[in-house]
């Protein structure tokens, strides 16, 4: 039996396939204990999982303006010279063997490295998506990671991927969705979607069973980044007079009822693994988590993204497979967003190239081999750690 930390941060999709690694591993008969920031404490608390404070880095959290976002996730979580004494600390104080580490935590991954820590990193979504080499992302990051590797005593880095190829790197897409998976590090493993399989809601769709009107799934982002507002709006207003049903799951999102068509329901959250099976298309934001489980089930999408992070690639990804269609999720207006969806409803061609990625899918290895990868490498070190006090 074996204890396993994982290092998290605030991020919506980059928590739910750490849930679902970590509930593999609890299967297997080990311990886990998730360590990350305030306002995650009931997210974990409410699903069973032990939860710690990064103290340290909870304060400059606290301390950072509320208005600069960028700043309070760069100086707290992505490249933190605190999560240098933190992590270490944490795996001694809890009697660790391996930690897990989001991907974008450069700090703790830096860590791991000086003190040779057994880890691995974890990625939430395709490599090379959220971090191209040379992308915009990675040059937000970079010179602030190489200032914490410097005061690590570890040398500097020309990409980001390099921090994540100096250990097993676990990523919970699959490589079809990653534009750079022929350039993906051999230390990379493509698991395909991680999805935590032991909770089930109460859900009822609020649909009579005999209304045969393709249902569409609208799901924007479920971040505190972004106002996804504008995207719901625009979106509802062009399904309104399509023949079909509209379940929009808002999240954040506070929805004026008056902007609400009578073909449409509006709830906060609902699992989506429960209503995409019915699902004939999906309208989003072409986050990894809602773009994975789409074609999990053979739904084809219609992506809005937003100008960040890993979106607009897989977005564009998406289209490139045939599985979808994207517009700029900024600008594209009522007009575009209906006429695309009706192509997109009446073209069968869109939802057959997503039941082939379907396909693909059902084919990958999924969170229990990312736990026997955990267990290897916890099987090494609880090996080296015997004897030591």
């Amino acid at each position: 039996m074996a204890r396993f930390l994982f290092t998290t941060w605030d991020g919506a999709g980059n928590q739910p396939p750490a849930m679902a690694l970590a509930r593999a591993i609890e299967k297997r008969g080990h311990h886990v204990i998730f360590a990350g920031y305030e306002n995650q404490r009931r997210t974990f608390a409410d699903r069973g999982f032990r939860f710690v404070l990064l103290e340290r880095s909870t304060a400059q959290w606290r301390n950072e303006p509320a208005n600069n976002m960028f700043g309070i996730k760069l100086r707290a979580a992505w490249a933190s010279a605190d999560h240098l004494q933190e992590l270490p600390e944490l795996m001694a104080r809890q009697r660790c063997d391996v930690a897990v580490v989001d991907c974008l935590m450069f700090g703790a991954l830096a860590a791991a490295e000086k003190m040779r820590l057994p880890a691995v990193a974890l990625v939430h979504s395709a490599p090379g998506a959220l971090m191209p080499p040379k992308g915009a992302f990675e040059a937000l990051l970079l010179g602030p990671v190489n200032e914490v590797r410097k005061k690590a005593g570890l040398a500097a880095v020309d990409n980001l991927w390099e921090t994540w190829a100096r250990f097993p790197t676990l990523s919970n897409s699959v490589r079809e969705l990653d534009p750079l998976s022929a350039q993906a590090p051999r230390s990379f493993h493509y698991l395909g979607p991680l999805a935590d399989d032991t909770a089930r809601s109460a859900w009822k769709s609020p649909w009579s069973e005999n209304d045969t009107r393709p249902l569409v799934l609208v799901s924007f982002s479920t971040g505190p980044y972004w106002d996804q507002t504008s995207r719901v709006t625009r979106t509802l207003e062009a399904l309104a007079d399509i023949e079909c049903r509209i379940l929009v799951t808002a999240g954040r999102v506070d929805i004026d009822q008056r902007a609400v068509p009578g073909n449409a329901m509006v709830v906060k959250h609902a699992p989506h693994d429960q209503i995409l099976p019915a699902t004939a298309l999906t309208v989003t934001h072409g986050g990894h988590g809602t773009v994975i489980a789409s074609l999990k089930h053979g739904v084809p999408l219609l992506c809005l993204p937003n100008p960040v992070a890993d979106q607009p690639i897989l977005a564009q990804r998406v289209q490139a497979l045939r599985c979808g269609f994207t517009l700029n999720g900024d600008d594209a207006d009522v007009v575009d967003i209906r006429a695309t969806a009706e192509r997109m409803l009446s073209d069968a061609s869109f939802a057959a190239q997503a039941r082939l990625m379907a396909c693909i899918i059902a084919n990958a290895p999924g969170a229990y081999a990312g736990a026997a990868e955990l267990e290897r490498i916890a099987g090494v070190s609880v090996v080296q750690l015997q004897g030591v006090p």
